[in-house]
């Protein structure tokens, strides 16, 4: 008797499925050495790329989106006060409230470093998977 077209699979190749929940370009284009392709950030690195993403996104920098953005580029030019502190980590909240529903219970800590012309942003947050997370970084005021 012949064989069939699903007999040809046997031993062949198995389907391995990648058990990523979330993946995205890596923002430094790190090239794979072997493949000669692009690494993807996947699910607690994507979330936390995305998320300094739009911190760092400005009003009108995206096309086609221009209402995406924190508007914290005009808030670094302002004297350095608690009330600056206070709207920096308004904007941030509500830009990541907003934007990205993968996380919830964000928790925003801003240290002014006015030797540097800086602020240390630390966001913490609960991912969607219940990890808990944060991910640092500086807001420079260099223009």
């Amino acid at each position: 008797m012949g064989r069939s077209l699903s007999d040809y699979n046997d031993g062949r190749a198995s389907v391995v499925s990648r058990n990523y929940l979330y993946s995205d370009i890596d923002p430094s284009f790190t090239i794979h050495p072997v493949y000669n392709d692009i690494l993807p950030i996947v699910d607690l690195d994507a979330i936390r790329s995305s998320i300094r993403n739009l911190v760092l996104t400005n009003n009108h920098e995206r096309l086609f989106q221009p209402q995406l953005g924190s508007g914290l580029r005009s808030l670094l030019f302002e004297n350095a006060n608690p009330f600056t502190t206070f709207a920096l980590k308004d904007a941030i909240t509500n830009i990541i409230q907003k934007y990205e529903p993968r996380v919830s219970q964000v928790s925003v800590s801003i240290i002014d470093n006015s030797d540097r012309h800086a602020y240390q942003v630390t966001i913490s947050f609960v991912a969607s998977f219940d990890t808990i997370a944060d991910v640092t970084f500086y807001l420079y005021r260099i223009r």
